[in-house]
């Protein structure tokens, strides 16, 4: 019986189990985690000796009875009880209003990610450095791989891999347990951060390194398996295929299969994508939950980053729209400046991106390589932006008229807006707003806003002391009489928001 159980924190079981290890390639049991009408089917795995778990998430108080289910007799026919109560934390993020995200307990979720390829295969001190400057940072994701990257910038290689050696080369069938409770500790202090975890499963950065790479679909798939029964259970993870998968020479079927089998071995449905390099990955597909891309393009102009939306119908976060940084690949070379202008392109198109710092160190490796403190002048600014998204009334941000604004307002028509103008605003900008062309309500004469400037380099919200009023509403925009003075020169947005009398 455990009784100090909460609602969206991982409860975990402990069996004993045989003393030679059953094969990762097999689940070793099933859990069954009932109550009322709920049944979660639980995978356990192995965790060392003859210790095996099973960790499930509760999203409802209650008495929660489970049993097992499994061929090995000392896992199989244990029961008991679980009295959750209480809760822990927001829960598991997943999609919401068809374009954007929130927690299960409804809070909306606006991610302001970053990315730290290898931070998990880093010292302790590195390591810690990273988690560190991230959280100061306020950063609410954070892109890295399970398998260690070589290659290029990389100049520590770890000792600790995730499976033992056999004559054959890498056997996924013996897990390395210190490996993978390394990794859940990765995972669980992300969460008391309060920083999303995006765990990239696969990577095409071993180059023959580590062979990794090399792993055949079934092996593939007893990995994935093994690590969906590890991390599932904590609320903050979100799973990504693989991170420029196009790299990899497979075909997009292989992918696909082992991409419908995360989705159906993940009892907590977490969120899921795939990342390319050049070539797009079908987001349409059923089991991606939201596109993540890279593009190096899309932010860089007003209208781009928005037709990705159209294609997939889905969450769109640019996961790589290059970096800060000084190096002279291109796209490692961004000023902090073009790096937050091409945030808020993607803010105000109703998109999300992830950071990340490509300044050289002194020991030949990058930021988005082995991380520790940050140097760039773009993370204070994208935590103001964060901060401007928090304060927003509305659930997200919606292009307002696709069609044709040349303006690209975006937020919720008649509620709230965002207008950007981009690195350098006019002097002063006749209030305009476009009607909705497909959803939301149709501006009114008579309707009543309030502006905030947000300078968003400087980072200041500055009220204007007055009301402005709609006076002249036609079929696709709307006017008021007054026009707001600008700082001109300065990277300005516009918060628009309705005010009821």
């Amino acid at each position: 019986m455990i009784d100090a159980a909460r609602v969206y924190a991982p409860v975990e079981l402990a069996f004993t189990g045989p003393a030679r290890p059953i094969p990762a390639s097999r689940t070793p049991f099933t859990l069954e985690a009932r109550l009322g009408d709920r049944c979660l089917r639980i995978p356990g795995f192995w965790d060392g000796g003859t210790r095996y778990l099973a960790r499930f998430l509760p999203e409802e108080a209650g008495e929660w009875s489970w049993s097992t289910a499994s061929e090995a007799a000392e896992l199989h026919g244990r029961t008991g009880t679980v009295v959750v109560a209480g809760t822990a934390g927001r829960g598991p993020v997943r999609v919401a209003d068809r374009f954007h995200f929130a927690h299960a307990d409804g809070t909306p979720y606006r991610p302001v990610g970053a990315t730290v390829y290898n931070w998990l295969h880093q010292d302790d001190e590195l390591f810690a450095a990273t988690i560190d400057a991230v959280t100061q940072a306020r950063f609410t994701k954070l892109r890295f791989l399970v398998f260690p990257q070589a290659g290029d910038y990389v100049e520590h290689h770890p000792a600790l891999l995730p499976f033992e050696r056999g004559p054959a080369g890498w056997d996924v069938d013996r897990p390395n347990i210190a490996f993978f409770r390394r990794l859940d500790a990765a995972v669980a202090v992300l969460g008391e951060r309060g920083i999303q975890a995006d765990i990239l499963i696969l990577n095409a950065y071993d180059g023959g390194r580590f062979g990794l790479d090399g792993l055949t679909e079934e092996q593939d798939a007893a990995y994935l398996r093994y690590l969906v029964a590890r991390l599932s259970a904590f609320p903050h993870v979100w799973w990504s295929l693989c991170n420029e998968f196009d790299l990899l020479d497979r075909p997009r079927s292989r992918w696909d299969r082992l991409g419908m089998l995360l989705a159906e071995s993940d009892p907590h449905d977490h969120l899921r994508s795939i990342h390319n390099w050049i070539e797009l990955f079908d987001h349409n597909r059923p089991w991606i939950t939201h596109a993540s891309i890279q593009n190096g393009h899309v932010t860089t102009e007003l209208g781009r980053a928005g037709l990705y939306r159209d294609a997939y119908d889905k969450p769109v976060v640019l996961d790589e729209i290059k970096y800060e940084g000084d190096i002279p690949e291109r796209w490692g070379h961004l000023s902090a400046a073009e790096l937050v202008h091409q945030f808020w392109v993607a803010t105000v198109s109703g998109c999300y991106a992830s950071h990340g710092e490509s300044f050289a160190l002194p020991g030949g490796s990058l930021h988005i390589v082995e991380g520790g403190p940050l140097v760039g002048r773009s993370p204070q600014r994208l935590a103001f932006l964060r901060q401007v998204l928090e304060d927003l009334v509305i659930p997200g941000i919606d292009p307002i008229d696709k069609w044709d604004d040349p303006e690209h307002v975006g937020g919720v028509a008649r509620r709230q807006y965002l207008r950007y103008f981009g690195r350098s605003a006019p002097d002063r900008w006749r209030f305009r707003l476009p009607q909705a062309t497909n959803v939301g309500e149709r501006l009114e004469p008579g309707d009543a806003f309030a502006v905030d400037i947000i300078d968003t380099w400087n980072m200041t919200v500055v009220p204007v002391a007055r009301r402005f009023v709609l006076e002249d509403v036609q079929r696709n925009e709307a006017f008021a009489a007054d026009a707001v003075e600008l700082p001109a020169g300065e990277a300005i947005a516009l918060r628009i928001t309705r005010l009821w009398d």
